[in-house]
């Protein structure tokens, strides 16, 4: 039988919300809602969508960290203008080769 959970809304109020574990089992990541998985995996920057995407089969699967992701990382990071892997030994298209220990010099 599933319990409920009381929640502390940001307005003050609480309100009761069904919850799908027992009330003494602990609660993990991966007893969440794929829903909520993807939706966290899509919040993450590259180097922690790759790290999550490493730590479970199912987020290997889940977890996006293509191309697009890559880009959208270096490009933030040239913008705070941090380091930046070098240029010469970044390969986009795989996770392995990308940049690999190459963080060499400022953008």
């Amino acid at each position: 039988m599933d319990g409920f959970v009381k929640v502390k809304l940001n307005d003050g109020h609480n309100e009761q919300w069904p919850c799908r574990t027992k009330p003494n089992q602990k609660t993990t990541i991966l007893s969440l809602p794929a829903e909520l998985h993807l939706a966290i995996s899509q919040l993450l920057i590259y180097p922690d969508a790759l790290s999550l995407k490493h730590t479970h089969r199912l987020f290997y699967h889940l977890v996006d960290t293509g191309v697009e992701l890559k880009i959208d990382w270096l490009v933030s990071r040239r913008r705070l203008h941090l380091e930046c892997p070098n240029d010469k030994a970044c390969d986009l298209g795989s996770d392995i080769r990308f940049c690999r220990g190459s963080v060499a010099e400022a953008c």
